[in-house]
């Protein structure tokens, strides 16, 4: 029989001073006794970078989540001699001084963790491998599909050129430095896939997409209808695009497919992991990314765009 697990992950908004926030992750695992969950990573974003760490607990408990205190933390720089050291900000809760990854270096976390009398040994490495470019601009469009044109719905569609043939992108959307994609599950991922290499919202993805009237492609969708999301002239969009690993990007995918799984029904999902060390005593991810920041004021509504404006007009 499966058991049921939820890990507490605390992710940090990329916007003006760090914030915290919290998920409750639901994970479907195979059977066993509860585990370490550790959670985080480093960017070139010169900022103090957060790694967490938690004890799972079974989904039926009402217990508060664990959080592991008095843990030795600090991430080494593989490429060149560099060492961050974390200190613990709040329980269970590490952070660097204000710090920023290099590009083509790679990272390894090292966590020493008390256990009921016991100390328990895990690490992680992740190389910043992509980087992503620069975005020339934005739209926001009705979304639409076919005959459809759904006007409560605006999607946030950039313009980029892509270059490398197998990069995974994450995205962060800020609206008056309101975080709206707080939470894992609610930050846009994107693979180019066929169209790695060529423009996104290029001539080349207008052909495909313009002949089932999903031209250009948003990478989030703003409903009207609720006050957080809804857009207005002269707001101000923040959007941080990241370079990820493939592995955090299957990662995320793991966790959004868990969440809200039925546990009297089909076979565990067991999300991956890169934190190593004894066999099942733990889970979580500790990625390492690049990440370009993009501002814009809106000063047009998807009711202005009345036709897809030329190359020259972006």
């Amino acid at each position: 029989m499966k058991n049921i697990f939820k890990i507490v992950l605390f992710l940090a908004s990329s916007v003006g001073a760090l914030t915290s926030c919290e998920e409750d992750i639901i994970i479907d695992t195979e059977s066993g006794d509860p585990r370490i969950g550790v959670f985080g990573g480093i960017t070139t974003d010169m900022k103090h970078h957060r790694i967490t760490i938690s004890r799972t607990a079974d989904f039926y408990s009402t217990k508060p989540i664990e959080m592991i205190s008095g843990a030795e933390v600090f991430i080494e720089d593989q490429t060149r001699p560099d060492t961050f050291y974390l200190n613990e900000v709040k329980a269970g809760v590490y952070e660097t001084d204000s710090v920023a990854g290099v590009m083509h270096h790679t990272y390894r976390l090292n966590v020493t963790v008390p256990d009921h009398g016991k100390t328990l040994h895990f690490y992680a490495e992740s190389t910043i491998d992509t980087c992503p470019e620069k975005i020339d601009s934005v739209q926001v469009h009705f979304e639409s599909m076919f005959d459809e044109v759904y006007e409560d719905l605006y999607k946030i569609c950039p313009f980029f050129q892509t270059t490398k043939k197998d990069i995974y992108y994450m995205f962060d959307l800020s609206i008056n430095r309101d975080c709206l994609t707080d939470t894992l599950t609610r930050k846009p991922l994107a693979h180019m896939g066929n169209f790695s290499g060529l423009y996104f919202n290029g001539e080349e993805m207008s052909i495909v997409y313009e002949e089932i009237n999903a031209y250009p492609q948003g990478i989030y969708y703003l409903d009207q209808t609720l006050t957080r999301e809804h857009l207005n002239i002269g707001d101000v969009l923040h959007i941080t695009m990241y370079g990820i690993p493939k592995g955090f990007y299957g990662y995320i995918n793991d966790i959004t497919s868990s969440i809200g799984s039925n546990p009297l029904m089909g076979s565990p999902t067991n999300v991956r992991t890169n934190i190593h060390g004894k066999e099942k005593e733990a889970v979580g991810y500790f990625y390492a990314a690049s990440c370009v920041h993009f501002y814009q004021k809106i000063s047009k509504l998807p009711a202005e765009w009345t036709d897809v404006p030329d190359e020259e007009d972006r």
